[in-house]
């Protein structure tokens, strides 16, 4: 009893050109198929008057609309609902903001307690300008 290890290389030629020929068969069905849709689609599609008419108009429209977007868009700064997502961020930044002060007070309270250290002095060190409050 002999092992088989595979295929012979003549086998594996076999099978690429089985495979190639399949996918090519595949293809040419595939082809045959487009061009008969796009056969299809141009029943009824002849160049008169009233297509060219409507091509144009189709066309001014979507220029009219693209304009149109373009105007909607300049103005939308002035909508109520964005204005409305505009303050509720402006409001989270500040509380953020607010936050991040108190840790720094904090700090600096924590640091003058256990070192000693003078108000300024660690205003100073660390950059802390003298102006340095809470945001109303």
């Amino acid at each position: 009893m002999s092992k088989k290890k595979g295929l012979s290389a003549e086998e594996k030629r076999t099978r690429m050109m089985e495979i190639f020929f399949e996918t090519l068969s595949e293809g040419s069905q595939k082809h045959a198929s487009l061009q008969k849709s796009i056969e299809k689609a141009k029943i009824g599609r002849c160049e008169t008057e009233e297509r060219t008419r409507l091509a144009k108009e189709l066309s001014s429209l979507r220029d009219q609309r693209e304009q149109l977007k373009a105007e909607v868009e300049k103005y939308k700064d002035c909508d109520p609902q964005v204005v409305e997502e505009i303050r509720q961020a402006n409001k989270v930044a500040k509380e953020a903001a607010n936050r991040w002060t108190d840790n720094i007070f904090a700090i600096k309270s924590w640091a003058k307690r256990k070192f000693g250290f003078e108000e300024n002095k660690i205003d100073k060190t660390f950059g802390i300008p003298e102006d340095f409050d809470y945001i109303d």
